[in-house]
Order: structure tokens, then C-alpha cells, then sequence
């Protein structure tokens, strides 16, 4: 029998089950139509397939395929993944700085001086007499600023002076080196 008469028997179903077991493809066809549980049903277990035969008519073209010579860069792949950008402390530093300058320019030349300079301090006491350096813990409120206790000559050192260059000098560095994380995702 021809090959399309089997596969009208197979088609039609009254293909002869021992002609399934010996023709391989068939059987395969078989198997996909009505599946194999069907097929084991009706008493057919299918043929025994030979070993691989490779073929010898297949041939590979390898000149027309050309791979790139790009690499990825993985680490930048996951660099862009990891969803942590670390940002500088910028207000943290700005306030280290900022004290820093106010404390030192108070000691060397008197935080008095800069504001008679500006025209905004006109206190004789101030300005004439030379007591330009503010004592931080008289000067805190605006009333405290109008006494005479409250300034002296610049050029003096306390305790209280040297803890705030202590703070803003640590506040400077953490605004320099330390970085917050903050996540993207």
C-alpha cells in the first residue's frame, strides 16, 4: 500500500493496527490525531525507534551568520538596577560651613565689627570702643544683644566657643563624606 492510502485508513479509521506498529511516522501521525492514551486503549504500544541516523544532506552556512564583538558591561547593568542613588547631605553641610565661618570670623574679628561695618549695629559702645566679639550664651535674645555685658574684645576663646567649632566642624564632614542613600524604586 502507498503512503497516502495508509494515511486515508488512518484518517478514515480502519487502518489495520499491526500496520501501525511497523511504520514508525504513521504511528507518530497517529499518536498526534488521537493521542496516546487512545492508542494504548486499542492495543497499540507503537514501533521501536532505531537509534539516531544523523544525515549527512545538511549543511551549515557559518559565513553569513556574524556575531558582534560587543561585550556588555555587567556591572554597569546592575549598577542601574541596584535602585540606591547616594546623595550628598547638602543642607547639613551648608549649615556646617555656615557655622564654622560665623564662630571663627566671631573670634578673630568680632561678629560687632561686621555689623557696624554694614551700618546695622550703631551702638557706641560697639562700635567706638573696639568690643566687637559676641558671648554667645548672654547674646541669645535681641535684648541680650543691646547689653554691654553681652560683647568684649575679639580674640577670646571660650569653652562654649570651642564646642560650637567642635559641632560644626562635625556637621561639616558628615555633609562631606557621610552620603544619604535613597532608593528610585
Amino acid at each position: 500500500m502507498s503512503d497516502t492510502e495508509l494515511m486515508k485508513k488512518l484518517l478514515d479509521g480502519t487502518l489495520d493496527p499491526k500496520e501501525l506498529d511497523n511504520n514508525p511516522h504513521l504511528y507518530v501521525l497517529a499518536e498526534r490525531i488521537y493521542g496516546r492514551e487512545s492508542l494504548e486503549e486499542m492495543g497499540i504500544l507503537g514501533p521501536k525507534i532505531e537509534s539516531y541516523i544523523p544525515v549527512d544532506n545538511i549543511t551549515t552556512n557559518t559565513s553569513t551568520v556574524e556575531l558582534p564583538d560587543y561585550i556588555p558591561d555587567i556591572n554597569a547593568i546592575t549598577k542601574d538596577r541596584g535602585l540606591i542613588i547616594k546623595k550628598r547631605r547638602k543642607f547639613i553641610l551648608f549649615l556646617g560651613i555656615t557655622g564654622l565661618a560665623t564662630v571663627i570670623s566671631n573670634i578673630i574679628i568680632g561678629m560687632g565689627e561686621i555689623l557696624c561695618s554694614l551700618g546695622i549695629a550703631n551702638m557706641k559702645e560697639i562700635c567706638a570702643e573696639g568690643n566687637t566679639q559676641v558671648v554667645w550664651l548672654k547674646g541669645i535674645t535681641w535684648d541680650g544683644l543691646h547689653e554691654i555685658d553681652t560683647w568684649k574684645e575679639p580674640g577670646n576663646i571660650e569653652i562654649f566657643d570651642i564646642s560650637l567649632i567642635i559641632i560644626f566642624a562635625f556637621m561639616t564632614l558628615i555633609g562631606l563624606f557621610l552620603k544619604k542613600e535613597i532608593s528610585t524604586s
